[in-house]
């Protein structure tokens, strides 16, 4: 009897094996062969599910994205009932450096932000991605305000706008040593308490 193969979870287990070699040598480093390699399969079956690297990178584009919303979700799942300050707290927390996954979620990140500009294959699925966070966060911060959590005269676009560029200075700001994990977290909440109706 043939052995059934599940595509989707395939498909996962190879954009893993791409994130780890990314995160541990970078983007440029992780051919299709080395991949192949980190997640013990042939190159042949790597090309079967993706025909060239741009169509991987693609991919992991969008597992990187439904891997954070996981770890946010399940995050504020642990928290119980939370306020959306604390919501968007544990959302920077899962997507800063902390930990090796982290870092490497960023690593390759930054180099798709990188590499985007020459390959157009890219530059869509980021600006989406991008734009999908920006709205919902923006979205979050007028419930807030609605709420009397957040103050009212804040324009909820640009301060999703501004949180999602601290985070991603803070995330710089790690992988270059600049500042330490707790620092990070803490510059996160020393921002969003800036926001909140006194």
């Amino acid at each position: 009897m043939p052995k059934i193969v599940d595509h989707d979870e395939r498909r996962r287990h190879i954009a893993e094996a791409a994130v780890r070699i990314a995160g541990r040598h970078g983007l440029d480093r992780a051919t299709l062969r080395d991949i192949a390699v980190e997640a013990g399969i042939s190159l042949g079956a790597v090309q079967h599910y993706f025909r060239s690297k741009e169509e991987l990178l693609r991919h992991v584009v969008g597992h990187l994205g439904e891997q954070v919303t996981a770890r946010i979700m399940t995050r504020v799942g642990d928290l119980g009932d939370v306020s959306v300050l604390s919501f968007l707290e544990a959302m920077a927390v899962e997507i800063l450096p902390l930990d090796a996954r982290r870092r490497a979620e960023r690593r390759v990140a930054q180099a798709f932000g990188i590499r985007a500009p020459d390959v157009p294959e890219l530059t869509e699925p980021l600006r989406q991605g991008y734009d999908w966070v920006r709205d919902n966060v923006a979205e979050l911060i007028r419930q807030a305000q609605g709420a009397g959590e957040l103050r009212p005269e804040l324009d909820a676009e640009f301060e999703s706008i501004v949180l999602l560029a601290v985070i991603d200075g803070l995330s710089s700001d790690i992988l270059i040593g600049v500042r330490d994990p707790g620092q990070a977290v803490e510059t996160v909440r020393y921002h969003l308490n800036r926001l909140a109706v006194r």
